[in-house]
């Protein structure tokens, strides 16, 4: 008898929230791709230190600026807020229309972060609470003998992915509550602070490809860069003496799958659409049986 109410509370639940797993859902999907395409090979001009000094030496003389964003894949650079003007890396001058590209995964990335609800992270944090409900209540339904059906393909499908499926929104509520696993960040060295973006670029360039650069910021009073190494988004304090490696924030490079390069991207897109196969077929089995006994009550009315 207690299967029959798991099985209701399972089928309710993912009907409630349906449409806002569809968007955290098809948001994912498309986010999937970011971490790809910066990882991808492209033949392109080599980036030259020398061109974001002088686009910084251009758009930010006084050095007031705390953050850039590099988008070396579409040949752009954003001072300032992330989504601001962007800066063309072959000519130096802001670029009269913004990138599709940059816009599609902005107004993406701000979906499935808030659903577009001002309390976005109450709901957020409710729909994926529920995604972990349901795989919860389709663990307490237990294995079933497969069958070649919508049914059938359901189950097999959620008891075969069950590790990948449970792992986004895991790791999505980590995220959320910032919960990184590291419990000792690196020593912070004695020199004097890094003053300004440009300084820190100069750092960065000592050591680093500068055009594996995603992003660097000025953070309470530390400079911080982000960088592509062997496919995998790295973080690194910049000091006077040279980077410093921050310790690897699981969660995060797992919900954004950029630890392995394309692989990674590849892998949670699939992830993805894994999920989404769940959650439409059970709508499917729901919309089935609702027809079937409606068509059945027809006929049993039309037979009396």
């Amino acid at each position: 008898m207690y299967k029959f109410w798991i099985q209701r509370l399972h089928r309710w639940a993912a009907l409630v929230f349906a449409l806002p797993l569809l968007a955290l859902f098809a948001t994912g999907l498309i986010l999937a791709f970011e971490p790809f395409l910066q990882a991808a090979p492209r033949e392109r001009t080599p980036l030259e230190l020398s061109m974001l000094e002088a686009i910084l030496s251009r758009q930010d003389p006084d050095g007031k600026l705390e953050r850039l964003f590099l988008h070396s894949h579409i040949d752009t650079v954003v001072l300032g807020r992330r989504g601001g003007t962007e800066i063309d890396l072959a000519t130096g001058e802001p670029r009269p229309s913004a990138s599709v590209l940059l816009a599609l995964f902005a107004e993406t990335r701000r979906i499935h972060e808030t659903l577009l609800v001002d309390e976005g992270q109450v709901f957020v944090t409710a729909s994926t609470g529920v995604l972990l409900l349901l795989v919860a209540l389709g663990l307490a339904m237990g294995p079933r003998p497969f069958r070649n059906s919508l049914s059938g393909w359901h189950t097999g499908a959620a008891w075969m992915a069950l590790p990948l499926i449970i792992m986004p929104p895991v790791t999505g509520l980590l995220m959320l509550y910032k919960v990184t696993f590291v419990s000792v960040e690196p020593t912070r060295t004695p020199e004097a602070p890094v003053q300004s973006l440009a300084e820190a670029l100069r750092i960065v360039a000592r050591e680093k490809d500068v055009g594996s650069l995603l992003s660097l910021r000025q953070r309470k009073g530390r400079a911080e860069a982000r960088l592509l190494v062997d496919g995998e988004h790295r973080s690194y304090e910049v000091t006077a003496a040279g980077l410093v490696e921050k310790p690897r924030n699981w969660p995060k490079l797992l919900h954004e799958g950029n630890w392995a390069g394309v692989w990674s991207a590849v892998g949670n897109a699939a992830i993805v659409c894994v999920q989404m196969l769940l959650l439409g077929t059970g709508i499917a089995i729901w919309s089935g049986r609702r027809l079937r006994r409606r068509k059945h009550a027809a006929q049993k009315f039309s037979v009396n």
